[in-house]
């Protein structure tokens, strides 16, 4: 109680220590002059022999528990006055600051965007990607998937898609839309929600029954006015009619480059091995790691190629993370190098504040060395030089990580266009096939 008291009445007990070292002095003096001295001898020895009052005063406050905090405060006050009376300096320290601070929170939000963050999903670590490989990674046949389907022991689902354009017909006026054919339990796999209706179910996946579409919840609220009958509606795809089954929840499905999406429905003739054209994506079974998704799947490629080895000899299969599998090894290495590089200009900054600190250290020579003929310690003199280094930190980093931030969303959604889920409308740039001329591979087909 008495410590809450002290804290929320300190300038009273302020005022009360300096009255009674005034009182105690007062008494001196008049002793003293009691004893024949003048009053000025009398007030010039009481001094001499009581010591530095300001410097009492200080040791006094020092035995309440606050002094730090308060001391802390003080300095900060104290060097915000100081830049306040030097606007020049200030501003040259701040602005050397917040070039530093701001390009670094910049590029960082990209790094981290791009290459660190975990994926928006329900464990994301299970998430990986499924490539046929000879001389790399390419995209995958439609009777290698069914095979994987069937033989592998290691992924809890599989699922394929590949890009197309529909022409969307609303109110009689078409539109050119981006969209992905893809097999049921796309979205499901990857746990992301759907607002009103439901995902692709396994009937719609066989020819004659795949005129079903889902659409983005972008797509529902611009085109169709965020109608609430919506499910249940045909829509003209191509000229031809598909039933809505589902509005996908409002959020990541937002950026993806496909707006609508409809279920794939392989026809026998589709069903091939030598023609490569899917990208497939799975979701490993609890406790499965990446290694033993490939050893899993390398016996399979080799079952595979036993039975079809016209078409699948020297043919093998990746399994790779989902994190990351889209960006290309030189754009990772190119933001690396980049984050490296703005730190440099950071450490540039650091040294070129700390030199102008130096600077004016210099000049503030007979300051500092009055404070220390008043009474003030080496430690108080440090704490303030360096709560004013604070000072100008703090009012630097907020301004580069203002600047920073403008763009920061912008660039974090375009990052999105990077991600398989959102931006897998890069293999287009494949091409229909994997293979080329005289059924050698194409070295385009991979997705680098």
């Amino acid at each position: 109680m008495i410590s809450l008291k002290q804290i929320f009445s300190r300038r009273q007990v302020y005022g009360d220590l300096s009255d009674e070292i005034r009182e105690h002095l007062d008494e001196k003096v008049e002793a003293l002059v009691a004893g024949g001295l003048s009053q000025r001898e009398a007030e010039a020895v009481a001094r001499r022999e009581f010591g530095n009052v300001m410097l009492m005063e200080e040791i006094g406050r020092d035995a309440w528990r606050w002094r730090t905090v308060e001391q802390f405060f003080r300095d900060v006050r104290f060097g915000f006055r100081i830049l306040r009376k030097n606007p020049g300096f200030a501003a040259v320290a701040i602005l050397t600051l917040a070039l530093g601070i701001g390009a670094n929170t910049a590029i960082f939000s990209v790094v981290y965007g791009a290459l660190l963050a975990p994926l928006p999903m329900p464990h994301p670590e299970q998430l990986v990607m499924v490539w046929s490989e000879i001389h790399g990674r390419n995209v995958v046949s439609p009777a290698d998937f069914l095979d994987w389907k069937q033989q592998n022991s290691v992924f809890q689902n599989l699922v394929a898609w590949d890009e197309a354009t529909f022409s969307l017909s609303v109110g009689g006026r078409p539109e050119a839309l981006q969209a992905r054919v893809m097999t049921p339990g796309f979205f499901s796999m990857q746990g992301i929600p759907v607002s009103r209706g439901r995902d692709f179910v396994a009937e719609e996946s066989q020819p004659g029954n795949e005129h079903a579409v889902m659409l983005t919840n972008r797509l529902w609220r611009e085109r169709f006015g965020s109608d609430p009958h919506i499910l249940g509606q045909q829509v003209r795809l191509n000229a031809e009619p598909y039933t809505v089954v589902g509005v996908l929840a409002a959020g990541m499905p937002d950026r993806y480059e496909s707006q609508i999406f409809v279920p794939m429905a392989l026809r026998p003739d589709q069903i091939t091995h030598e023609r490569h054209w899917m990208v497939v994506m799975g979701r490993m079974k609890p406790g499965v790691t990446l290694q033993q998704a490939n050893a899993d799947m390398d016996g399979v490629a080799r079952r595979i190629a036993e039975t079809y080895p016209a078409s699948n000899k020297g043919w093998g299969i990746r399994v790779e993370p989902l994190k990351n599998n889209f960006t290309s090894r030189d754009t990772i290495k190119d933001l690396w190098l980049l984050m490296g590089a703005v730190g440099f200009v950071l450490l540039i900054a650091c040294v070129n504040v700390a030199n102008l600190l130096l600077a004016r250290g210099t000049v503030r020579k007979k300051e500092a060395a009055l404070r220390f003929s008043l009474g003030a310690s080496r430690w108080q003199l440090f704490s303030q030089f360096l709560t004013e280094g604070l000072a100008l930190a703090l009012i630097g980093g907020a301004l580069g990580i203002g600047l920073a931030a403008r763009r920061t969303h912008e660039r974090r959604a375009a990052l999105h266009r990077a991600w398989p889920c959102g931006g897998a409308g890069r293999v287009q740039e494949m091409g229909a096939s994997g293979r080329s001329g005289a059924g050698q591979p194409r070295a385009d087909a991979a997705i680098v």
